[in-house]
């Protein structure tokens, strides 16, 4: 499968950081420097998606970018470091909160992503 630049939409994610308030409290947020990505994000589908998202499939996107260093760095952080990720699909780069978080980032031809919808 080939990726077209036409087909390709610019996807922000930022890495889920610990933040500290002014009187010490601890709490976990969303790193004010994040990274974009171009990719084609389409709605999750398929059998074997289904089985595996169930009821919540309707809610999942998939992205699929070209191998780059910034997504090798997101495969090797996600998969080997365990960090946490928001994604802002649909959301202004202004927004505090992330539309979407990553679930899965999987290292194939092209680099896939799986995005599920934040339900606020």
């Amino acid at each position: 499968m080939r990726l077209l630049k036409r087909d390709q939409k610019p996807v922000i994610l930022r890495e889920r950081v610990p933040l500290r308030e002014p009187d010490g409290t601890s709490y976990e947020g969303w790193s004010p420097e994040g990274f974009t990505l171009q990719g084609n994000v389409q709605p999750a589908g398929g059998k074997v998606m289904a089985e595996q998202y169930g009821e919540r499939l309707g809610y999942v996107l998939v992205m699929y970018i070209e191998r780059s260093d910034k997504a090798l760095e997101l495969l090797k952080a996600f998969n080997g470091e365990r960090k946490g990720y928001g994604a802002w699909v649909y959301a202004p780069e202004t927004a505090e909160e992330p539309d979407y978080k990553v679930v899965a980032v999987k290292g194939w031809r092209h680099i896939v992503i799986e995005l599920e919808r934040v339900r606020s």
